[in-house]
């Protein structure tokens, strides 16, 4: 059974002695790298197929933190690299060892997908490269983690369970689901499902399309025959904007019930592509425009001529901010990432997710979860805007 969301507590004496077991893995230090020498970062994201938009989005996030920064970290001159893992996990793998092998980045960060995230776990521990991943896997803040990955973004549980909570408590007792078949798409449906369950709801159909699916229709017919009290979906990317706008197409708009993750109704690469189909919808989210903490980033990221920021764009600058911090923490020396690692962890990061500690056990960051509801701002946009939140939801790590 799913535990459900818990306030931030002091680690276990197993969680510490965990902890201590996975530091012990660590080497004594890395090759030692001149003070002055420029820190090399490489960030591996998906600049081509269905998450274009996104990894474009995480790329300018992260850029924009160092352009703040003065392209320096930790009193170190950054040289940032990146390369496009195409949402696919064989070449995301070329890509880490293209970057740790060839370009001898001192760390490495990114990733939108979890299936590529998973990939490249084994890949960042036998190489000892310190490395920031921000796709949302489940197992890797579990029976993958590693003493080499620190994860300041969610896990997908973070958001599924929340959201069953929310549905069952204030939308529905039954629900359909539907998702995009690939590893995160069946993660946060069965987190959900399980959650919900658990609580007493019932799970009627689960909906599965291939991820890139171009025609929902079958689909979507369906849903509209099975009359569904509220609908519990997963798309992200080209085919959340798909999905929605035949959403609307089909007349179920306002209709059904419409809940899921942030990413399906991500503020900067799918509500201003869909127009109103995705008003009233609601969405559980580590990110969200109107959260206090994310205010300054919004403001500076417009500055640069983008629009209000989503997931990505946030998750990039938030990764960057860990990553100064880290590096502040330890004057820009990463020869010896144990040390690096226990500066990180010891105290919280503000970050424009909030403030962000982190359980030693597994690198995994503790977060609030907001659940937004779409709606219009005084400009008639559909903005994803806060309707409560679950304060530092922390992920059941291995249990």
């Amino acid at each position: 059974m799913e535990k459900t969301p818990r306030l931030v507590a002091g680690p276990s004496r197993r969680q510490l002695m965990a902890s201590l077991a996975a530091t012990s893995l660590l080497p004594l230090s890395r090759p030692a790298l001149a003070q002055g020498a420029p820190l090399r970062i490489g960030m591996i994201t998906s600049l081509s197929g269905p998450f274009t938009a996104l990894g474009e989005s995480m790329r300018a996030g992260m850029q924009l933190l160092l352009s703040q920064s003065g392209q320096t970290l930790g009193g170190r001159r950054v040289e940032f690299l990146v390369e496009d893992d195409q949402a696919r996990p064989e070449e995301g793998v070329r890509k880490a060892r293209k970057l740790i092998g060839q370009d001898k980045v001192d760390i490495l960060c990114g990733v939108i997908s979890s299936g590529v995230a998973l990939a490249l776990r084994d890949v960042v521990t036998e190489a000892r490269t310190p490395t920031f991943l921000l796709g949302s896997a489940n197992d890797l803040a579990r029976k993958a983690t590693s003493p080499y990955i620190v994860r300041p973004t969610k896990t997908n549980w973070m958001l599924g369970s929340t959201a069953a909570r929310w549905t069952h408590e204030k939308v529905a007792k039954k629900v359909v689901t539907v998702g995009s078949d690939y590893a995160a798409g069946r993660e946060y449906i069965g987190d959900f499902a399980a959650t919900f369950q658990q609580m007493g709801g019932s799970i009627g159909k689960q909906l599965w399309t291939p991820l890139g699916n171009a025609d929902f229709g079958p689909l979507l017919t369906t849903i509209a025959s099975e009359r569904p009290e509220a609908i519990y979906g997963f798309f992200a990317g080209s085919d959340a904007v798909r999905f929605l706008r035949q959403w609307k197409e089909y007349r179920l708009a306002g209709r059904v019930k419409l809940v899921g993750t942030g990413a399906f109704f991500d503020q900067e690469d799918v509500l201003p592509a869909v127009g109103d189909a995705a008003l009233g919808a609601v969405n559980t989210f580590h990110q969200s425009p109107t959260a206090p903490a994310s205010a300054a980033f919004n403001q500076a990221y417009m500055a640069t001529g983008k629009p209000l920021p989503g997931e990505f764009s946030t998750t990039g600058y938030v990764c960057g901010q860990v990553i100064k911090a880290a590096l502040e923490r330890g004057q820009g020396d990463v020869s010896n990432w144990e040390k690096l690692r226990e500066a990180l962890f010891a105290a919280p990061v503000d970050t424009a997710f909030g403030s962000m500690p982190f359980d030693p056990s597994n690198g995994q960051a503790v977060l609030d979860i907001h659940v937004n509801s779409v709606e219009r701002d005084a400009q008639g946009k559909m903005v994803n805007t806060v309707i409560h939140t679950y304060r530092q939801v922390r992920d059941p790590g291995l249990g």
